[in-house]
Formats: structure tokens, C-alpha cells, sequence
């Protein structure tokens, strides 16, 4: 039986530009519905991540505990300026959350792909699984 809530992500687009990125992982947003309004919040998400400076913050929740593994952590999200990133996050429309969480699978940061892919498997059921290159 096919799995209609995986994601394949090409690891090639990791290299890309991303104008190609976006797009890539707009296509696969969009394959599950996801609204070009929806797609338009993530950009503003991440406008509110560059300007807090948050990039750098497990916006997902989602921290590698020094090799123990992810954990969730919701509180380390906050930025110097006391806005908390993954608070933010979740005050997103689910959909907005999911088309951000696909979107972050083809980052170049292993972080963001790593707490998208937590993300998107224990809050919305996906599966994700990467391409053999």
C-alpha cells in the first residue's frame, strides 16, 4: 500500500539556490493541499525569524542532547530580544506550520532538516526518507 503521507527529499537540492529550493519544496507543500496563502505565512514566519535573529534557535522545539538524541524542548526558542521563536511557530495555522516544517527539509542546515523532519512525523504523522543520490 502506498503511503500518502511521505516526503521524498533529494539531497541534491541541498546544493541549490534557493529560488530552487523553494520551489522544490513548495511543489511537495502543495501535493498535500497546502494553500498558496499558506505558502505566503511561511515567508512571513520567516521574515519574523530574521528579524528576531532566530534562525539560529530550535524553532521546532526539537534540540540534539549532546548525542543522546532530539528531545523537545520548547523553551530554548528565545531569542536575545525575549521573542520565543517556537511559540511563535505554533501560533502558526497548522497548514502554515506543515508547509514550513517541508520547506526546512531542504535547508542546507542538518538542524532545521532535523527538527522538520521530528516535527513533521510526530505532530502531523509523515514519514520522510531521503533520496539514494
Amino acid at each position: 500500500m502506498e503511503n500518502d503521507r511521505l516526503i521524498v527529499v533529494h539531497r541534491h537540492l541541498y546544493g541549490e539556490d534557493a529560488a530552487a529550493k523553494t520551489q522544490a519544496a513548495n511543489e511537495v507543500a502543495k501535493k498535500f493541499g497546502i494553500s498558496d496563502e499558506a505558502l505566503s505565512q511561511v515567508e512571513q514566519f520567516k521574515d519574523a525569524l530574521t528579524y528576531h535573529k532566530a534562525w539560529d534557535l530550535p524553532f521546532f522545539g526539537y534540540v540534539n542532547e549532546d548525542g543522546e538524541g532530539f528531545a523537545y524542548v520548547p523553551d530554548y526558542a528565545i531569542a536575545d530580544d525575549k521573542w520565543d521563536a517556537h511559540k511563535a511557530f505554533r501560533d502558526l495555522p497548522l497548514d502554515v506550520q506543515t508547509a514550513f516544517a517541508i520547506r526546512m527539509l531542504f535547508t542546507h542546515r542538518d538542524v532545521d532538516r532535523y527538527g522538520a523532519r521530528m516535527f513533521l512525523h510526530y505532530d502531523r504523522g509523515f514519514t520522510v526518507q531521503h533520496d539514494s543520490l
